[in-house]
């Protein structure tokens, strides 16, 4: 059972159709949305650990030097230190890129242990010579994060806030706001018709080319808006990701009162699956965020999506709303020198080492 291991540094480096046939049961894998990624993320470089076994692709583990992690820490005495020594020491992270999502996929017994422990030596060899301070595979299930084939090394954490998706089985929205119960749908006829009053008028356009620099210049400004409310660093790729989303499935979602935009969004995603991103508000109008979402909602589903996948935060609305909580909120890490595994044993306790947010996904 021995498996070859290769080491990539893009896409174009592989056959597509091997790529997508490894990652076709997994959300946001395919080649197209990596594409996308690497033409965001042009300052941090990937590094793919691939394995395959006779000759097929067997598994992979997509990694990103990443420099500019936006840590959910509140304090700032806590969160620029670790800041200051990513910008010098970056994460070595293990991602789909610019999602919640792990780059992780290992094939089925007797092979997986032999994988796993290729893929996590591979990764530390590939975190010396980027001089990363950790590596970090997060956004896993509980099954995934205490395999008995990680090195002694790699230490299991769980993040604090959890994803939500949504399974859309409706053939239309009427029909989903049928399923919804009493109370929601009554929460549904009061947002709208707040909305009304107020004229906010949310239209959804399809991506297939660049958007204007100067709505990219207001959304970001409601985007900002969002980011001081929840007192969160700035998106370090918001901007790209906005000039960039019409490589991949992305629809431009805005509210606005006559001329001015008030709110914006960014459902994107590849295939099947979509997230409602980039989240922009200008707190001054109410029930903005609440069209937004609806609008989202609607889109996926008149537009044959699978799974809408709603982010952390404002848990009880997604709930009612009939989205469910992930799984995959466990991580496994590991520091370079003892010294720094420490430092991420400290971060792990403030949930800062293995919990991040990369195209920020909505909250409220």
């Amino acid at each position: 059972m021995v498996l070859e291991l290769q080491i990539a540094h893009s896409v174009e480096e592989i056959e597509r159709t091997a790529w997508d046939r490894l990652g076709k049961h997994y959300p946001l894998a395919g080649y197209r949305w990596y594409r996308f990624g690497e033409a965001v993320l042009t300052d941090d470089p990937p590094v793919y650990v691939l394995l395959s076994h006779q000759g097929e692709p067997a598994g992979r583990a997509t990694f990103w030097i990443n420099r500019r992690e936006p840590l959910p820490i509140p304090l700032p005495a806590v969160r620029r230190p670790l800041e200051a020594l990513l910008r010098h020491r970056p994460l070595f992270v293990c991602r789909s890129p610019l999602t919640s999502l792990s780059g992780l996929i290992l094939p089925p017994p007797p092979l997986r242990d032999e994988a796993l422990k290729l893929i996590a030596e591979a990764a530390l060899e590939e975190a010396q010579r980027c001089q990363a301070s950790f590596v970090l595979f997060d956004y896993l299930e509980e099954k995934e994060a205490h395999l008995p084939a990680w090195p002694d090394s790699f230490v299991a954490t769980s993040i604090a806030d959890p994803g939500t998706c949504l399974h859309i089985t409706w053939p239309s929205f009427e029909d989903y706001l049928g399923r919804l119960s009493k109370s929601a749908r009554k929460d549904y006829r009061r947002h709208r018709n707040r909305a009304a009053d107020q004229a906010i008028r949310v239209k959804c356009q399809p991506l297939t080319t660049p958007l204007e620099p100067n709505v990219v210049a207001q959304a970001m400004a409601l985007i900002h808006n969002v980011d001081k409310h929840h007192k969160s660093p700035p998106h370090p790729w918001g901007r790209e990701i906005l000039e960039k989303a019409y490589l991949v499935d992305a629809t431009w979602i805005t509210a606005s009162i006559e001329d001015r935009m008030v709110g914006c969004g960014l459902l994107i995603g590849d295939g099947d699956v979509r997230f409602l991103a980039l989240l922009g508000l200008d707190y001054e109008v109410q029930y903005v965020y609440f069209q937004l979402f609806y609008a989202a909602i609607q889109h996926a589903i008149e537009s044959g999506v699978r799974i809408l996948r709603g982010g952390s935060g404002a848990y009880e609305m997604k709930l009612r709303l009939g989205f469910q909580l992930e799984r995959n909120c466990y991580a496994v890490f590991a520091g370079r020198g003892a010294l720094l595994h420490r430092v991420g044993q400290w971060a792990a306790r403030y949930g800062a080492m293995p919990q991040s947010t990369h195209v920020k996904q909505a909250k409220e």
